[in-house]
């Protein structure tokens, strides 16, 4: 199995340094909005309970499951364009696109499945287009977030607006599934009681809304997402433990664990409350929260003593599991004195784990060229399996050489620049690739258009000089093994605010993909915050002599989905084909790949190869598989002597060991010596 270092999802990474270009707010929170006074008029159905049905959920407890949950759905919400016809300087809210919303609901239902609450939350119409105001006007204003108080000199203020930041968590200088995150991370000196996260995670709310607009000449990006519905108070459902932390008990990606850890219960106070927390069984010193009620369900808050709680530390991992055991004491929970303990194993879910199983296609490694040929695929464990997915390819020469002469003839380019992409370089060494963040400060990415099937000795070679770019821009080499789901750095260079002055030649191995079906880009990365936004030749990121030696290309792609394990494949036309099989968990979102297997279509019979009879008493097995052709029926066929009549052995039972690839025939041998044959009528 391949072992990559992904790319930590990074929120923020702050540059204090007095930069030239353009300037943007650093994302900021505000505080948490307080809870509703009065729970009338809000949707929801009323503080009464509500069956909830669909829906993510997700076992904690299985570290395949979590890896699956994270890889296929959370990774799904990223990179989703905006689309807004939102005008900030003209106080228009507009509208976004219908795939960005539902990134953001399919973002929350993430986090609260993983917490282990329901994750049916839905949005509502109206208030999304409250929140569509109120996202306007924090943008606009760009000062201070506020829910609530004087809003002379916002000039977008609407009534609408108003009434959602009071009832909404509230983001500058990010939106969407982005904003998202950030509440749940909820760094900041103002957020040390985790409001904007308890919100998010309130058990009893079923219905939120949202409202996004993006970064717009000097104004920044921003997000508000209504949290309060009429089950506020209500009564709570069942989650999967008594208590909602965050990180929740299991396994956790380590990209969402935060330096503030939370523990909520409901009525409990816990400002005499304990907590312990170790590494690895080593005991870590942790500062503790001051306790405050009134946001979400009543929550105990504290973080490892060498952390900052704030928007530029990120949570330690050195790529291993880590197991952090907690211990929360001294509190009283229905008058009863009471302590839990629960351990939070951190992941890398770009690893497998010892309850990782891909995937095995089986059935024969010569198809016959117009005919039904029998595969099958080793059965998927997640529960939250639906369907299977198979993909078909033909394979042939992926050797690259790219030296930027052609344009971007090769690759694919997101955004598109408005600047030019292919240029001259800034050390007078001929045409490069130049990445850079310009005017649009998001991520500048060029991805290969071939879909790799490297071999053991595939790697990567390119020379890269990485210009002025800051703490907040990235120079990385990325892999996908799963389809462009998630990726995965094999190279990563972070800005430092200065600028090199010749190429650096780089090679990189792809041995760790050996057998996948894998794509391949280069990201100029941009976090948030401020940057170089000018145009010329040194500023960015320069790529020059790409080349990839030792690979195939999968050409000519057949996707199909089946309900079951079993897929039929016809060949088109003799050549070389490779067949991979996955899961789709939820109805849409998809696993990734197992090996990719070889098999070459041939124009030809059935071939059928017998193993040698193992005989135990009088009892004969013969087992035998399907080398090339297509059969469901065989027949076993006998005689005393060679040279002699062979006859059909009506009494042999026929076992499938592999669909379409591997059988056994068992009967009873008679005495003296007997010759065996299977024929394919």
């Amino acid at each position: 199995m391949h072992m990559l270092t992904p790319a930590r999802y990074a929120l923020v990474l702050a540059a204090s340094l007095c930069l030239a270009g353009s300037l943007r707010a650093q994302p900021a929170l505000g505080p948490a909005p307080l809870a509703p006074a009065d729970v009338a008029g809000l949707p929801g159905g009323g503080p009464h309970p509500r069956v909830v049905t669909g829906g993510f959920a997700v076992d904690t407890s299985s570290r395949e499951q979590v890896r699956a949950f994270y890889n296929a759905v959370f990774a799904s919400s990223d990179g989703i364009p905006i689309n807004s016809t939102a005008v900030i300087a003209n106080c228009i809210p507009g509208t976004n696109s219908p795939l960005f919303v539902n990134a953001t609901l399919r973002r929350i239902n993430w986090f609260r499945a993983l917490a282990g609450i329901p994750a049916a939350v839905t949005f509502d119409a109206g208030e999304c287009t409250a929140d569509q105001a109120a996202a306007l006007m924090m943008a606009e204003h760009g000062g201070p977030l506020q829910h609530t108080g004087d809003w002379t000199g916002w000039n977008c203020a609407t009534s609408a607006g108003i009434s959602a930041a009071a009832s909404s968590d509230l983001a500058q200088g990010n939106n969407g599934p982005d904003s998202i995150v950030a509440y749940i991370w909820d760094a900041g000196a103002e957020n040390y009681e985790v409001g904007h996260r308890r919100w998010i995670l309130y058990p009893q709310t079923q219905v939120m809304g949202t409202g996004d607009v993006p970064a717009q000449n000097n104004y920044s990006a921003a997000n508000a997402t209504w949290v309060f519905d009429a089950n506020f108070g209500g009564p709570r459902p069942a989650t999967r433990t008594p208590y909602v932390a965050w990180p929740p008990a299991g396994y956790v990606p380590y990209q969402v664990v935060y330096p503030q850890w939370s523990f909520a219960l409901p009525g409990v106070d816990f400002s005499a409350a304990t907590v312990n927390l170790t590494s690895n069984g080593v005991p870590l010193a942790v500062i503790k929260q001051s306790f405050v009620a009134g946001y979400g369900e009543n929550t105990l808050v504290w973080y490892p003593a060498n952390l900052a709680p704030d928007t530029t530390t990120t949570f330690p991992f050195n790529g291993q599991d880590t197991v952090y055991g907690v211990t929360i004491g001294n509190i009283v929970v229905d008058g009863v004195p009471a302590t839990f303990n629960y351990n939070v194993t951190v992941i890398n879910p770009a690893t497998s784990g010892a309850d990782t199983f891909p995937l095995i296609v089986s059935g024969s490694s010569l198809p016959v060229v117009g005919a039904g040929n029998l595969y099958a695929c080793t059965a998927a464990t997640d529960p939250n399996l639906t369907g299977y997915r198979w993909l078909t390819a033909q394979a042939t020469n992926g050797n690259l050489v790219d030296n930027a002469a052609n344009g971007t003839t090769n690759f694919l380019v997101s955004p598109l620049p408005t600047y030019p992409l292919v240029t001259n370089s800034s050390t007078g060494s001929g045409l490069c690739f130049h990445l850079t963040t310009h005017t649009n400060p998001v991520p500048r990415i060029l991805q290969l258009k071939e879909h790799l099937f490297p071999t053991n000795t595939t790697t990567l070679s390119f020379k890269s000089l990485l210009g002025m770019a800051y703490p907040n821009q990235t120079a990385r080499v990325q892999i996908s093994t799963n389809g462009g789901a998630a990726w995965w750095d094999l190279y990563a260079q972070a800005g430092t605010g200065s600028a090199a002055s010749t190429f650096t030649a780089r090679t990189l191995s792809l041995t760790n993909c050996a057998g996948l079906e894998t794509l391949l880009r280069f990201n100029f990365d941009f976090a948030s915050g401020t940057y170089d936004s000018r145009v010329a030749a040194n500023i960015g990121w320069s790529l020059q002599n790409i080349v990839l030696t030792n690979t195939q290309q999968l050409v000519q792609f057949t996707t199909n989905a089946t309900p079951s394990t079993n897929f039929t494949f016809t060949p088109a036309q003799a050549g070389n084909y490779v067949l991979a099989a996955g899961g789709v968990i939820f109805n849409e979102f998809p696993l990734s790949l197992g090996p990719l297997k070889p098999v070459t279509a041939v124009v030809g019979p059935t071939v059928i190869v017998l193993n040698a009879p193992l005989i135990t008493g009088s009892q004969v097995t013969i087992n035998f598989t399907l080398a090339a052709g297509v059969a469901s029926t065989f027949r076993l066929l006998q005689t005393d002597q060679l040279g002699g009549v062979w006859v059909t052995n009506a009494s042999a039972v026929l076992t499938t060991n592999m669909p379409g690839s591997s059988f056994q025939f068992t009967t009873t041998n008679g005495s003296g010596t007997r010759f065996y044959r299977v024929q394919s009528p």
